[in-house]
């Protein structure tokens, strides 16, 4: 595992608490930046432009249920992009994993099942959305991926 220095530490901390200011409709929580910082603490920011953290319950499925796959993609210098959940739609063999709900933070946008919204529009389900997110994630649900761009 790599080591990070603390300035580098502090580099990325104050680069994620300006998420907090830059989706300027919503609020980001602290777990949620602080889930986003230790999955992204061992990278070095001089070597991508963009960062996609993909959670997944390796367990979920159409006919199962489970917990949602989670998409979140920020930018090198911790700008929030994107945060999408996915959910499986329709029975049996029928059934694809679509986005349930998008918060696009680019464009100001939030959808919930295929419909747009103003990101205001969904400021208390994201809310929610994030003290869930959290609470799954610090209960080990997630299998992690990082990729980056």
């Amino acid at each position: 595992m790599m080591m990070i220095s603390y300035q580098h530490q502090a580099f990325l901390r104050e680069k994620f608490m300006k998420i907090k200011t830059h989706t300027k409709s919503l609020v980001l929580i602290a777990q949620l930046i602080s889930v986003l910082e230790k999955e992204t603490e061992s990278l070095d920011a001089e070597f991508f432009d963009q960062v996609i953290l993909n959670f997944r319950d390796p367990s979920y499925s159409a006919e199962t249920g489970g917990y949602h796959p989670v998409e979140i993609s920020l930018t090198a210098t911790g700008d929030l992009l994107y945060i999408t959940d996915f959910a499986y739609v329709g029975a049996g063999e029928m059934s694809e994993l679509e986005k349930e709900l998008d918060f696009d933070f680019l464009i100001e946008l939030f959808q919930q099942c295929g419909r747009d919204y103003l990101i205001t529009e969904g400021a208390e389900l994201f809310k929610i959305w994030q003290e869930n997110f959290c609470g799954y994630y610090h209960s080990g649900t997630y299998e992690i991926e990082i990729t980056t761009l």
